[in-house]
């Protein structure tokens, strides 16, 4: 037999090059366990604290004055005021989606919220006139644009712009859905 040559690599006794899968594997589990970890921890209580505290001491005294109780019912809503703000809630209403051929829909209910002390008086004035501009603005969207980030906030925009258009005033000042759904 031969004997093996001395600057085999293979029969020497040099160390092993470590494997290049260790770092692989370690990043692929840690990177989502930091991530997890970052936006659980960090990331959504810091948003969690900046969406429910007032930003000024104007916001806190407006937040803890009493509720003044229901002024009044419409047809399809009713007006309350609470604070300096007052209110008209918008119940059940139902559209199809354009380009579902009738096979879908979006039900959904909203509140205005006014200054205004007049708000509901005004929107009682021109119901009919709103239930058809909210028909219109959310029959016109399909579902593959209701689907997209940010939809809500689209169609809370083009109402707010249409409703204070059809009133020819800027009465509207903030429209909140308390029911979006998409059948």
């Amino acid at each position: 037999m031969a004997d093996p040559e001395p600057n085999d690599p293979s029969t020497s006794g040099a160390p092993k090059t470590p494997s290049v899968w260790a770092p692989v594997i370690a990043i692929i589990l840690l990177v989502p366990a930091v991530t997890y970890g970052m936006a659980e921890f960090l990331i959504i209580p810091k948003l969690r604290s900046a969406v429910l505290q007032p930003k000024t001491a104007a916001e806190q005294s407006k937040k803890d004055a009493p509720a003044k109780g229901e002024k009044g019912k419409g047809e399809h809503g009713k007006g309350e005021e609470a604070g300096d703000r007052f209110t008209y809630d918008f119940e059940s209403v139902v559209v199809n989606l354009s380009g579902a051929l009738g096979t879908r829909y979006l039900k959904t209910t909203f509140t205005l919220y006014s200054e205004n002390a007049d708000l509901k008086k005004i929107v009682d004035q021109n119901k009919k006139q709103l239930v058809d501009v909210a028909i219109t603005i959310l029959g016109s969207r399909t579902l593959a644009e209701l689907d997209q980030p940010g939809s809500k906030n689209v169609v809370r925009s083009d109402l707010i712009a249409n409703f204070n258009q059809a009133m020819k005033s800027n009465l509207v000042e903030q429209i909140y859905f308390s029911e979006f759904v998409i059948q």
